[in-house]
């Protein structure tokens, strides 16, 4: 195992992919993050086996009588493609 030493630390994916890009080191991204950067050259994947756990995104919304129709047929296309998105 190697001890890893963090040069560069962020919450900004495309910044992270940028610093990436430009040599700076190894960064852990989604598929639909850097997925361009891939297939074209720019990056590369080097820990072929390694997965990333699981994550949540939750949608927060006003609790009121009724949800907006537009609103629920919003949350439920992201429920659906989301999960297809972030594949690589």
């Amino acid at each position: 195992m190697i001890p890893l030493a963090p040069r560069l630390w962020g919450n900004d994916m495309v910044g992270l992919q940028q610093a990436a890009i430009q040599g700076l080191g190894v960064v852990a991204l989604p598929g639909y993050v850097c997925r361009k950067a891939v297939h074209s050259g720019a990056l590369r994947r080097v820990l072929l086996d390694w997965i990333a756990g699981d994550s949540t995104i939750t949608a927060l919304l006003p609790y009121r009588q009724g949800l907006l129709p537009s609103v629920r047929a919003f949350i439920d296309h992201l429920s659906a493609e989301l999960p297809k998105a972030v594949l690589m």
